[in-house]
């Protein structure tokens, strides 16, 4: 090619090039993000005048939400107190969960229930603790992980489970997907002024057979029109094991055995039978990323009484029957502990790896006992 042809072909590409930019659109360069100017800009994990922001970057120990979940500025700074719950400062000053309303973590958890006993009318006290692992997706909870951690009752007596039923009962009346009747579930959802819970009705039975509970949970079946429990004529003297009866607690007794002390001493083997189930009162919601809070409920029980021993002359005083009362409320109490095994706020609680190590999980009952004590109240 000529050197004339190649200047007319360099001229003609560049009037094809002028003429295809003719409605293109040239944007100005972007402001690169200025850190301390109070805006969380591209590249910022935090631009806030924090202990826990410096260089625009979340310091360790620290976590910068955005926004907050609880109407904190974009880019507002807490202090890690421990897996899942945050606070204000290097003491982690009104800790709180890092979510509103999720329940998604490990919780020790304290049911507190009344019955009215039929030989004084004294009001008695009750506490059922449990252990529970939750994960939650949208607004609907469930139960990953369960432990029945014991009961104490106190009134005109005490009563507790006995060693043997104690480590009889921990890994019956499973409420996650081990459970024949499938997980528990619950609803947790944001509302006005803080967080809108429920649990489901639960069934659940001590010294007899899963038979004697309804096979859907979700029915709401009272407890009146379920079979009858099993049952003896005479507690006192008599040996029979009637059928459906069993022995968690091994002690050759059918039914769990409960250990009475004060005005009256003795053991008593049982059966019993209840359902129990929470719901946070409309307009009154839990408080949002609330450590521990505590909902009404309501439960029903039944109870079969089997064998009644070392109590001498006083044997007929515990032959007698506490009813349900609805003269005081029915509450449970959450209280959270973290949402990964790992975190050392929990160490103090959680033994080990549940339902893995019975002494582990016994252990880990005995700690969530002593975080959430009865209340007599």
């Amino acid at each position: 090619m000529s050197t004339r042809l190649a200047l007319l072909a360099m001229a003609a590409g560049l009037a094809l090039a002028q003429a295809a930019c003719t409605h293109d659109v040239v944007y100005p360069d972007l402001p690169e993000p200025v850190c301390g100017n109070g805006v969380l800009e591209s590249g910022e994990q935090c631009d806030v005048s924090s202990a826990g922001c410096v260089g625009c970057s979340t310091v360790p120990t620290w976590t910068c939400q955005t926004p907050s979940a609880r109407g904190e500025p974009a880019g507002s700074c807490q202090q890690i107190c421990g897996d899942g719950v945050t606070g204000d400062g290097a003491t982690c000053a009104n800790p709180r969960r890092d979510t509103a309303c999720d329940m998604t973590g490990y919780w020790a958890v304290r049911t507190t229930d009344h019955t009215r006993d039929n030989v004084v009318g004294d009001l008695q006290t009750s506490s059922n603790w449990n252990f529970y692992r939750l994960s939650q997706t949208g607004t609907d909870f469930q139960v990953v992980q369960s432990l029945d951690c014991g009961v104490h009752v106190t009134g005109s007596v005490t009563v507790d489970y006995t060693p043997g039923s104690l480590q009889g009962m921990i890994y019956l009346n499973r409420e996650d997907a081990e459970s024949i009747h499938g997980a528990r579930h619950g609803t947790s959802a944001a509302t006005t002024g803080g967080c809108a819970v429920t649990f489901d009705r639960w069934y659940s039975i001590r010294g007899a057979e899963e038979s004697y509970l309804p096979q859907d949970f979700g029915s709401l079946v009272p407890l009146t029109q379920l079979p009858a429990l099993p049952a003896v004529a005479d507690p006192v003297n008599g040996d029979a094991v009637p059928a459906g009866a069993t022995d968690p607690d091994g002690d050759g007794l059918p039914g769990v055995a409960f250990e009475i002390t004060g005005i009256v001493q003795g053991v008593r083997d049982s059966v019993q039978r209840l359902w129990k189930e929470y719901a946070s009162a409309p307009g009154a919601p839990m408080a949002s990323a609330a450590i521990t809070f505590t909902a009404p409920g309501t439960y029903d029980l039944q109870e079969s009484i089997m064998r009644l021993t070392q109590c001498g002359d006083a044997c007929s005083l515990l032959n007698t029957l506490a009813n349900p009362t609805d003269s005081a409320p029915v509450t449970v109490t959450f209280w959270f502990l973290c949402k990964t095994l790992g975190s050392p706020r929990v160490s103090a609680v959680v033994a080990g790896q549940p339902l893995q190590n019975l002494q582990d999980d016994l252990t880990t009952c005995a700690n969530v006992r002593r975080v959430l004590p009865h209340d007599p109240s």
